[in-house]
């Protein structure tokens, strides 16, 4: 029969190694204090100048309505009417900054 030197198995004493490597890990945490549970109530986040006026911005853009219902009306009749004229040196240099822009 083997004798086991090193003492009795963990099986033995009743107690699996998950279990004791859960409670380590407690302990651990409590004495590190990286917890959850304590944390520091003067915990301050400061936004930059910049975050502050992409904050605005965004604001400012969300309140917008997504169309300019007006314009389109005015579009609308415009063509309708036949009163709507196209600028076609104007549309073919939009085309061209689009273009080279990419």
């Amino acid at each position: 029969m083997p004798i086991n030197v090193n003492g009795p198995s963990t099986n033995q004493l009743g107690t699996s190694k998950s279990q004791k490597n859960d409670a380590a890990d407690t302990a651990m945490a409590a004495k590190s204090g990286n917890g959850t549970k304590n944390a520091s109530t003067e915990d301050v986040v400061e936004l930059s100048d910049r975050g502050r006026v992409l904050k605005a911005v965004e604001s400012r853009v969300h309140d917008m309505p997504d169309i300019d219902q007006a314009k389109v009306d005015r579009i609308r009749s415009a063509i309708t009417n036949g009163e709507y004229k196209i600028d076609y040196d104007k549309l073919a240099a939009a085309f061209h900054r689009f273009e080279t822009g990419l």
